[in-house]
């Protein structure tokens, strides 16, 4: 697999590079070469967000304003003379039968906006850095470590956890196919679905509320049956609080999991 990069992008790229005290970013263009099936963007960083906005074209643009990553002086240069450094620039971007993967090579900071086309499927991850998008049709995943998830009038499935930070996601259409699953550790979650979703929900809070406008049909909660470590061999038996329930009949499985925060399913008006 070697990295593709259209052709603006890579004077861009290389500008960047030669005159790197003036520029405050990257921007990569890749252009569609097959638009047979949709494309998948794969943006993974270490530190910083990434935003994903969709335009009416069908290339994929992504804009990078990462700090730049100076190379470490070295000792040896010659009597009365200083050694003048390009300073690298570590956003790489490279495509394969339409899988564009975006990766920061450095651990700076690093804030991405990536433009695709609307029916593209994301796979977003970043360490300590939020996540959003906003109009994309398709499968999302996004995964957060300390930053929120935001996204906006999506449609497809979504996968979406962030470990310490609040998730809230807007859907206009749900795709019935694939289940739906939104989780954190410490923070709310905050979903909006179409009012006609049909779906099977499970719902666990520790240490929060459940709210909704939806007309849910509660299921009976879980006995869990589990065997002591001790001697005598006895078993115990304690009740499973997550709730079980769905909306217009059922349909689509969506989980929904924060130890610390509160769910709340609202319907799209």
């Amino acid at each position: 697999m070697k990295p593709s990069l259209a052709l603006p992008g890579l004077l861009l790229f290389v500008c960047a590079l030669a005159c790197a005290q003036q520029s405050t970013g990257d921007r990569i263009v890749v252009p569609a070469r097959n638009t047979s099936h949709p494309r998948v963007v794969n943006a993974h960083i270490l530190n910083g967000s990434i935003t994903v906005k969709t335009h009416n074209g069908k290339d994929v643009i992504v804009e990078s304003g990462s700090e730049s990553h100076k190379r470490s002086p070295s000792s040896g240069a010659p009597a009365g003379m200083r050694r003048i450094d390009i300073e690298d620039r570590g956003l790489e971007v490279v495509e394969a039968d339409n899988v564009i993967t975006v990766r920061n090579r450095f651990g700076g900071g690093s804030n991405l906006v990536i433009t695709v086309p609307v029916d593209t499927s994301l796979n977003l991850k970043s360490n300590n850095g939020s996540l959003a998008a906003d109009g994309v049709h398709g499968e999302i995943e996004a995964s957060s470590l300390n930053g929120a998830i935001t996204l906006t009038n999506v449609s497809g499935t979504v996968t979406a956890h962030s470990l310490n930070a609040a998730v809230k996601v807007t859907l206009d259409r749900v795709d019935q196919g694939k289940p739906l699953s939104f989780s954190t550790l410490n923070g709310p979650i905050d979903v909006t679905l179409p009012a006609d979703v049909k779906a099977n929900l499970s719902i666990k809070t520790d240490h929060g509320s459940v709210y909704s406008d939806f007309d849910i049909t509660l299921g009976s909660t879980r006995a869990i049956t589990e065997k002591n470590d001790t001697p005598d061999g006895k078993f115990r038996v304690r009740v499973d609080h997550t709730i079980l329930g769905t909306i217009n009949g059922g349909g689509v499985e969506m989980t929904f999991h924060t130890f610390n925060g509160r769910v709340t399913i609202s319907k799209k008006k």
